[in-house]
């Protein structure tokens, strides 16, 4: 009785594998891990490196089914069972020893190189800072200059003026101009196009909802915001629903601001947070969160006097991402950006000059 049920057990996990096997093609992968979870997409052996995986897999446990059938024993599952066990504490171990702090890897994220920890958003830039960064790959470099309320800025002496007709920016890494002198910035270019000063409070990585909190602080501390302009990206699906950090969550129709889960293992942050797939359940809960968020920021900017407007920038005319992104932008004042691949920064990642000066002229159309 025991041989049989291991085997059969066994079977249907080599069943189950296979099924995916089979399943996972490139509409699966476009749905559920390139469009929510990558900014720009993987390398085109991620597919097929994950389907053969799962054959791999497939094959091991129709293997470990013929075992159990001839060999298992009592004795021997328990064995196997404490093995199993003892793997995953092993495998933790090895995470944590092999852990760095992020600026001591070899190239670490921007928003750490400009920033630290913050208690609210996660990560903010440190204020009255300027930093020059070399892209890797090539000898360009580019300085970021932070003012006094942790805001990319023009110089680090940038003062604001509260009772100028002000631009907000919000967003992520595009909207911060990664790899960008500040004047090639989109933000730069359309203030100056609707001759209103510029607040800028992205940042690189963040999701929704920390776009959302830093705009808010911005409009309720400047008395005449003229606009503001954030941008959406579907990798921030996935974002807004990691929770190493403060994060945003909807309950009972509200918006509430939660801590960073209390958990220390690595592994469960691995699968949890850094594993790059959403299910539809997930997606569906992720759109639901981010559309709450969108309403609520285009709400504030209104009540301070601002016109919202969201860019939904992408590379891709055929706009795979439309099954995401039209539920999240409905209604709200939007437009969509498609930039040609050839307007990426190479070893960067984001839009170039004349990719930043085309999200500028379609947000200054919108906006006039």
């Amino acid at each position: 009785m025991l041989r049989r049920g291991l085997c059969l057990a066994s079977c249907l996990l080599a069943a189950a594998l296979l099924g995916f096997a089979i399943a996972a093609g490139d509409a699966w992968f476009l749905r559920h891990v390139v469009i929510p979870a990558f900014y720009l997409p993987p390398p085109p052996w991620t597919l097929p490196l994950v389907r053969l995986t799962a054959v791999g897999m497939a094959v091991i446990a129709a293997f470990c089914a013929l075992l159990a059938l001839r060999r298992a024993t009592p004795g021997g599952v328990v064995r196997v069972a404490v093995a199993l066990a003892l793997s995953v504490g092993a495998a933790e171990l090895v995470l944590r020893s092999g852990e760095r702090p992020e600026m001591e890897t070899p190239n670490p994220r921007l928003e750490w190189r400009l920033g630290v920890a913050d208690a609210r958003t996660g990560w903010a830039f440190v204020p009255r800072r300027t930093v020059e960064v070399t892209t890797p790959g090539s000898n360009r470099v580019t300085r970021y200059d932070v003012d006094a309320y942790g805001d990319r800025a023009p110089s680090v002496d940038f003062v604001e003026d509260p009772a100028a007709p002000t631009l907000v920016v919000a967003g992520e890494s595009i909207a911060a101009g990664h790899g960008l002198a500040w004047a090639d910035t989109f933000g730069a270019r359309l203030g100056a196009a609707l001759r209103l000063q510029v607040v800028n409070v992205a940042e690189g990585g963040y999701g929704t909802d920390q776009a959302y909190l830093r705009a808010r602080d911005a409009l309720r501390r400047l008395e005449k915001p003229a606009a503001l302009v954030m941008t959406v990206l579907p990798v921030q699906l996935h974002r807004n629903l990691q929770d190493d950090r403060p994060r945003l969550v909807l309950r009972e129709g509200s918006l509430e601001l939660a801590p960073a889960s209390g958990s220390s293992l690595r592994l469960r942050e691995i699968f949890v947070n850094r594993l790059p797939y959403l299910s539809d359940a997930r997606i569906a809960r992720s759109v639901s969160l981010t559309r709450a968020i969108l309403a609520a920021t285009a709400r504030e900017a209104r009540e301070r006097g601002a016109r919202p407007l969201f860019l939904a920038v992408g590379y891709d005319s055929s706009h795979p991402e439309a099954f995401a992104m039209e539920p999240l932008l409905e209604g709200l004042p939007h437009v969509v950006v498609t930039l040609a691949r050839e307007r990426i920064l190479p070893w960067d990642g984001h839009p170039d000059p004349v990719g930043a000066q085309q999200i500028a002229d379609a947000a200054a159309a919108a906006l006039r």
